[in-house]
């Protein structure tokens, strides 16, 4: 663009000059000027092209020359850098970095989100799990869907990231299919889970599979009782009575029957698969840990199997060994999430 202009200068001081050339001429021949003005002339107009050249070479030399470069701006993080650049090479030990804080696990209790599914909700019985989770100060972090089965399978599915989650089949309407699928898809996300079934008999080939390969047990048999039968036959003993699951927080013995309100199927056996981490630590065989198994862990603790009903022994019993679960899982979860 610049060139483009001095260009047009020149051409119209060439102009002037051949202009002032002839008007000189023509005066001189009028007025008898002597040839001396006509070779100033010719000198001043030889000035003003030098000029118009030096311009020219002087223009082209700055356009040529190329524009500064601004000095980059350094962000903090950049700055940052290069300082502990400077200090790396200034000192052989690497700069360390404080990690960030884990929270005791009092303090993640306080924020912890659990998930209550209890179909035993409007039986009008004592509500063990939900008295559990009252004497545990739990309440307000617990969602109870109650008995609602629609409702529990959406929060299952919703993108909040439960810590645990309870499911209290106990009563005869039946979770299975989906909702176990929402359940494994919950343990992937590192969620703990609580689950009192006593049904596995009637699922055991469905969808309730994968569930129970990942925590290592296997279905042994059913767990029938006859109103007339003798209740010592139904007594669970504790199999590890040095584990966790029975002193934290409350101290657990056997269970004995007590206002049995089941008969019929009561619930199920169940057995460690070979090579599994799975331990069973409740069952009706006081010294063989291996099978006839009804409360079994697994997943380092993030997973509780209940496989018989809560509502065929002493309520306070039943409330102190779901508040075990209910922190052996919260603990096992808490794990989790500082590895």
């Amino acid at each position: 663009m610049k060139r483009h202009v001095i260009y047009k200068v020149i051409a119209v001081i060439v102009a002037l000059i051949i202009s002032a050339c002839s008007l000189m001429s023509s005066f001189q021949k009028d007025s008898g000027f002597d040839s001396t003005r006509e070779v100033l002339t010719i000198q001043e107009t030889s000035i003003a092209l030098q000029q118009t050249q030096v311009a020219l070479s002087n223009a082209e030399s700055v356009e040529t020359e190329p524009p500064s470069q601004p000095t980059p701006e350094i962000l903090p993080t950049e700055t940052q850098a290069i300082i502990i650049a400077h200090t790396e090479e200034a000192s052989e030990q690497p700069t360390a970095f404080e990690p960030e804080t884990m929270p005791t696990f009092d303090e993640w209790l306080n924020s912890v989100n659990i998930l209550l599914y209890d179909n035993m909700y409007e039986r009008g019985v004592t509500r063990v799990i939900e008295d559990a989770l009252d004497g545990l100060r739990l309440r307000s972090n617990t969602t109870n869907v109650k008995d609602a089965m629609g409702h529990f399978l959406s929060y299952m599915n919703s993108a909040t990231q439960w810590d645990l989650i309870i499911i209290g089949a106990e009563s005869r309407d039946n979770i299975s299919g989906e909702y176990f699928d929402a359940l494994n898809a919950q343990l992937d996300r590192g969620a703990s889970a609580i689950l009192e079934i006593w049904y596995i008999d009637s699922v055991t080939y469905g969808r309730i599979q994968p569930l129970m390969q990942r925590c290592g047990i296997a279905f042994q048999e059913d767990w029938q009782m006859d109103v007339d039968d003798n209740l010592n036959l139904y007594v669970v003993y504790l199999l590890d009575t040095e584990h966790p699951l029975f002193s934290d927080p409350n101290t657990i013995s056997m269970l004995i029957p007590y206002g049995v309100m089941w008969y019929g199927d009561v619930g199920d056996f169940v057995k460690v698969k070979p090579d599994s981490e799975a331990q069973l630590l409740g069952g009706i065989l006081q010294k063989d840990a291996s099978k006839f198994g009804v409360i079994a862990d697994c997943m380092d603790g993030r997973m509780i199997w209940q496989t018989f009903s809560t509502h065929n022994y002493k309520d306070q019993n039943m409330i102190d060994l779901w508040q075990n679960y209910i922190m052996r899982t919260l603990k096992a979860r808490y794990n989790y999430l500082q590895e």
